[in-house]
């Protein structure tokens, strides 16, 4: 057989080819034999470098929480799942002492999604490309000039240097506070004028982190609520028997009521800068302002726009399958946290309390903690002694159980943690292994077996089954009802808690004084007791806005 040219010079080719892969194979051989982990290494660095540098090990990801956030971080586009926000406006109130230690934070994560946003603070500053404006600017100077509570606000303008500088020198936090109320209705007014025609309002400080997946659906999709009515929602909270929505929060305002609050009543700012003399918040007057003028209350949708944080939040019954819209004093590092675990998060599902739990607070629970505050505080039993009960605090006198209702383990955990910590354990529920029904035992499977087990079989009937599950279903029962979950002690003060926090440290005491020292801790059969009671959220308990 003749080969043609065309066939003998593909020979020839697919000969050196095969010799230059043989050759490339010999030469790279020894690296992965040797150093297969570098080698891995150098591919991801390849893939990273591919990606622009936009992944990383994500710090979240830990023992207790895999199957809740991915292993790394690709921040590469950060608002690819980012809700579409038209026709809201977010309103974020700061101040001048304050603005540089929490804004760029915000600007970095959540503000960087967002079309559009005003800042306001007590002093206009400028952040980057980012303007903060002054609420006080058109402040009447007649209303400021025998007014101490303004002392704060001509001295950041005197200040010749940061104003941090000004602030750490005098410390003197309290003017920020007394200042602050000033803010909430010129905050108001000046949104409507630069901002005007939006369907709807998010009025949050500079420590709120708000969750924009769930309001966006929320507002859109589930709360049935109409821009174009006058709307006030927010956690509601009372002083002198008025009801507000807590500033710190955050709230919501539909366009509706803010065009008829500042356009129908181009007096009610003014009114209210005069009056703010002799009201103690902001937030407050905001409330006064708006059911004196448009007979508008809050209505209440506590706890899915929330004043806790991840460390702070009640875990437990009504704080659980509720979705969360937003939460308070949060500090940079816990906004950036919280951004993270949003954008690592393997569900797109609608974000609940349950979830953070989960996904930033269980890997980090334990049996106890020394020099920690879990914040228990529900439930306290108190040395009897009448000196000791002079000396304990107000308000844990106030939620001490009465002694006659007290079993024996109650009656002496004041005495130490180690007696604390029994009060919970008291209401513990036996495991199903453990339970003794009619006289039929759950053997172990690794229990050896007796001559009575073919008794025990023959006995057993469906009403046996039927036994089995009605107690099941009673023991379950008393799963979910469970009062105490964690417990703190102090100063011979035993307090215990019907939910599940976290807390946050406290200083040691000097001179290793044994009965000043905080000792905190969890009873996690009794948690785990519950979730397990409780099972999978279903559905999320979208709270229906309530006057």
């Amino acid at each position: 057989m003749i080969v043609s040219p065309n066939s003998r010079r593909s020979r020839i080719f697919g000969g050196i080819a095969a010799l230059g892969l043989l050759a490339t194979y010999l030469h790279i051989r020894p690296q992965w034999k040797d150093a297969p982990f570098e080698y891995a290494r150098d591919y991801y660095q390849s893939v990273t470098d591919y990606l622009g540098g936009s992944v990383y090990n994500n710090t979240l990801y830990t023992e207790g929480n895999e199957q809740m956030v991915n292993q790394y971080y690709n921040s590469s586009n950060p608002c690819a799942n980012f809700p579409d926000t038209k026709g809201v406006l977010l309103v974020m109130k700061t101040g001048a002492t304050e603005a540089f230690d929490r804004i760029p934070t915000h600007l970095l994560t959540t503000l960087s999604c967002l079309p559009d946003f005003l800042i306001f603070s007590d002093m206009e500053q400028q952040v980057g490309p980012y303007h903060i404006y002054d609420a006080l600017a058109e402040f009447e100077e007649s209303a400021k000039a025998h007014n101490s509570d303004f002392d704060l606000y001509r001295d950041q303008k005197e200040c010749p240097v940061s104003q941090k500088s000004c602030v750490d020198a005098k410390r003197d936090g309290q003017k920020a506070w007394n200042l602050d109320k000033y803010k909430f209705l010129p905050i108001m007014e000046q949104t409507w004028k630069m901002r005007p025609n939006q369907d709807w309002y998010i009025f949050a400080e500079a420590d709120t982190y708000v969750f924009w997946a769930n309001i966006m659906h929320w507002l859109k999709n589930e709360s049935g609520l109409n821009h174009r009515e006058k709307l006030y929602l927010g956690s509601r909270s009372f002083i002198g028997g008025t009801p507000f929505a807590h500033g710190g929060s955050g709230y919501i305002i539909s366009g509706t009521l803010l065009k008829h609050l500042i356009q129908y009543h181009p007096g009610v700012v003014k009114q209210y800068n005069v009056k703010g003399a002799h009201e103690c918040c902001g937030d407050l007057m905001l409330a006064q302002a708006l059911e004196e003028y448009e007979d508008v209350k809050v209505r209440q949708i506590w706890p899915m726009i929330n004043g806790e944080k991840p460390s702070t939040l009640p875990y437990g019954p009504g704080h659980w399958c509720e979705p969360i819209f937003s939460m308070h004093h949060m500090n940079a590092e816990e906004i950036s946290s919280v951004w993270q675990f949003e954008q690592t998060r393997k569900a797109d599902s609608i974000l609940l309390i349950k979830d953070v739990y989960e996904g930033l607070v269980l890997p980090k629970m334990q049996v106890s903690r020394e020099n920690w505050d879990n914040l228990s505080d529900d439930v306290c039993y108190l040395n009897p002694d009448p000196e000791a009960q002079s000396q304990a605090e107000g308000g844990l006198r106030d939620r001490q159980k009465d002694e006659s209702e007290m079993n024996d383990i109650e009656k002496e955990a004041w005495k130490s943690p180690e007696n604390c910590a029994k009060v919970c354990g008291s209401q513990d529920v036996p495991d199903e292994e453990e339970w003794d029904l009619h006289g039929i035992v759950s053997r172990k499977h690794d229990d050896p077996s007796t001559a009575n087990d073919t008794e025990v079989a023959e006995d057993t009937s469906p009403s046996d089954a039927a036994a089995r599950e009605a107690w099941k279903k009673s023991m379950n029962e008393k799963k979910r009802n469970r009062s105490c979950f964690q417990y703190r002690w102090h100063e011979e003060v035993c307090c215990t808690a019907k939910s599940f926090k976290l807390g946050a440290p406290k200083t040691a005491p000097e001179d290793n004084n044994l009965k000043a020292r905080w000792a905190s801790g969890w009873h996690l059969k009794g948690i785990n007791d519950w979730i397990d009671a409780t099972g999978e959220c279903t559905k999320p308990a979208w709270i229906v806005p309530d006057l």
